[in-house]
């Protein structure tokens, strides 16, 4: 079996692949955080605790990226991170919390501080808005907002957010949303090839048509492996290479949540997380010293702790 395998160092293992072969799209966190810019649309995968691009939001923080628009069906302590530290001016999102522990404490304080709009929608709402950008046509046809307060209530929407129409076949009432096609799409997976062929296992969300809808697709994989591996069970590549256009390498991407089949969620560093973000003086020492305070991902892992690490690791069959 050929694969990379990250060390704690930071540095890759090739045993087959070479160099030249292996990084062909394969990138840095930094080079791909790079290409992102100031006002920039990014579709953000991941699903509630599952395959979260925290590494990302870490490094766009770092960054000082601004005036950034997330568009998402739902995400957590990413979307706390990145709008905490005002990365993002605008979210398109169907909810936002930390499942099972609480409120968005950082999202709350931002919205209050009028620093960030949001517009919302239901989670199809923004699937099928995904895949009108895959489709590559100007929106989609909804009619399960229909006789919602999202649709019947004007205070709740903008001239843009959606329209309803009579069906020009049945004359029935339809509902109209815009397609969503971002400058990127970034999205975590567990596996990838040299050649961009990515592998998603456990819940998907919307990362099939939100991986497509993007105008570059920036893909975040725990590892990279041969291309034999991913022929063996083909039916798991959810991200043709085609799709693909730079891969980042790194191990925990999604810490501390989780990525099934690898690691499970950190449940006491995201309390200690949500506790600290009751207060704004709180959110800052957690800014100050996990992300703030380190050079890159590499760092950040070593301030959690590599025993604490592998304790996460998933134990099969189970995959968490």
């Amino acid at each position: 079996m050929s694969r990379i395998i990250n060390t704690h160092s930071g540095t890759a293992r090739c045993s087959q692949l070479t160099e030249a072969e292996v990084y062909d799209k394969v990138i840095t966190m930094e080079e791909a955080v790079k290409m992102v810019h100031d006002g920039d649309g990014l579709f953000w995968g991941g699903f509630g605790y599952q395959r979260a691009p925290i590494a990302f939001a870490h490094e766009l923080v770092r960054q000082k990226k601004r005036n950034l628009t997330i568009y998402t069906c739902g995400s957590e302590i990413d979307i706390e991170i990145m709008v905490g530290a005002y990365v993002l001016s605008r979210l398109e999102i169907a909810f936002v919390a930390i499942e099972a522990l609480g409120l968005a404490n950082n999202v709350r304080r931002r919205v209050a501080e009028g620093a960030i709009e949001i517009e919302d929608y239901s989670n199809l709402a923004m699937a099928m808005r995904f895949l009108g950008g895959a489709l590559n046509v100007p929106f989609m046809p909804i009619r399960t907002l229909m006789g919602t307060d999202i649709v019947n209530k004007s205070r709740y929407r903008g001239d843009k957010k959606l329209k309803v129409i009579d069906c020009p076949f049945t004359g029935q009432k339809v509902c109209l949303v815009p397609s969503v096609q971002p400058e990127f799409s970034i999205v975590h997976v567990q596996r990838v090839d040299k050649n961009g062929n990515a592998q998603i296992d456990g819940i998907v969300g919307e990362d099939l048509e939100g991986s497509r809808c993007g105008k570059k697709l920036i893909v975040l994989a725990e590892e990279i492996v041969g291309e034999e591996e991913i022929r063996h069970s083909p039916s798991r590549t959810a991200i043709p290479a085609m799709y693909v256009h730079h891969i980042v390498v790194l191990p925990f991407v999604a810490h501390p949540m989780q990525c099934h089949n690898y690691y499970d969620y950190d449940l006491e560093h995201l309390m200690m997380f949500h506790k600290m973000t009751k207060t704004e003086e709180g959110w800052q020492e957690y800014l100050d010293e996990y992300i703030l305070g380190v050079d890159n991902h590499f760092e950040y892992l070593n301030i959690v702790g590599w025993e604490r690490l592998h304790s996460l690791r998933a134990k099969r069959p189970w995959g968490y």
